[in-house]
């Protein structure tokens, strides 16, 4: 007779199985906001940062779900073989899979989907108003536009401060374009002279509204002959929009000055940035 105590046969439940997949999942979570974050470059994102992206994000998702769900495999396997497994490390590897699967999953399909609307986007032809016009004939059409302007104000362009400049701006193929302003300040308010320094001193500033509104009309009227439309039709300053080359006028007249600003639509070409001339 064997005197050898009985003891239960040694279960097997795949604990470290369990415990890599369990710390994998957060971790997975913080790697995958760090690819999110390194990617992110603001309004219009690089083709080259959402690819990468969408890169990582799927190198993240594949193994934060793949490890527990090779774990599933392999502890069923072994459990075919050794009863002594049990299925404590398949089931809950297979819930951190899923898990990681739709925590993961979902917002890297999101990711994939902006990197391919964003490629097709970029692979558009520019539109026929984007190229209707070069740098040179929007500044010439701009500075006419705003010298009509400023003599409907009741002004002499040349007796003021004129500026041109220019900034970058996306197109509808998000290339960098440009577009183009120009500014007339009538020569109290370039020089600082009688500038009203208190809110009574701007109060007394201000036109009577009758004489401001007819002065302001006729500048409206050359806004509106050039495609723009009133946003603002009364009051002290006058602000129009519009939908083809122009983007936006602005007029603004008081005692002792007077502005007018133009801008147009996103053109491409251009110098962007890349000067800032003042003709006055």
């Amino acid at each position: 007779m064997d005197d050898t105590a009985w003891s239960p046969p040694r279960r097997r439940n795949g604990i470290w199985w369990i415990v890599a997949s369990g710390l994998l999942l957060p971790a997975g979570w913080i790697a995958w906001l760090l690819v999110a974050l390194a990617g992110y470059s603001g309004a219009g994102n690089s083709t080259h940062s959402l690819s990468t992206q969408t890169t990582g994000s799927i190198v993240v998702t594949v193994v934060c779900a793949g490890v527990p769900l090779t774990g599933v495999v392999l502890l069923l396997v072994q459990r075919r073989r050794d009863p002594s497994v049990t299925l404590v490390g398949p089931v809950a590897c297979a819930v951190f899979a899923v898990v990681a699967a739709v925590s993961l999953g979902y917002p890297t399909v999101e990711v994939a989907k902006h990197w391919t609307a964003d490629a097709e986007r970029r692979a558009q032809p520019l539109t026929a108003l984007e190229t209707s016009r070069t740098q040179a004939q929007a500044e010439r059409d701009l500075a006419e536009l705003g010298e009509r302007a400023v003599r409907a104000l009741g002004e002499d362009p040349g007796a003021g401060e004129v500026g041109q400049f220019s900034r970058g701006c996306p197109l509808s193929n998000l290339e960098r374009g440009t577009e183009y302003t120009w500014r007339w300040s009538s020569p109290g308010e370039r020089e600082g002279e009688d500038e009203p320094g208190t809110e009574a001193d701007r109060t007394a500033d201000l036109l009577p509204q009758d004489e401001a509104e007819r002065r302001l009309a006729a500048v409206r009227e050359v806004f509106r002959g050039a495609g723009l439309r009133d946003v603002d039709p009364l009051g002290w300053d006058a602000r129009a929009v519009g939908d083809d080359w122009l983007a936006e006028g602005n007029a603004g007249v008081t005692r002792t000055t007077g502005d007018v600003v133009i801008q147009t639509t996103c053109f491409a070409g251009g110098p962007g940035d890349g000067y800032d001339d003042d003709d006055g």
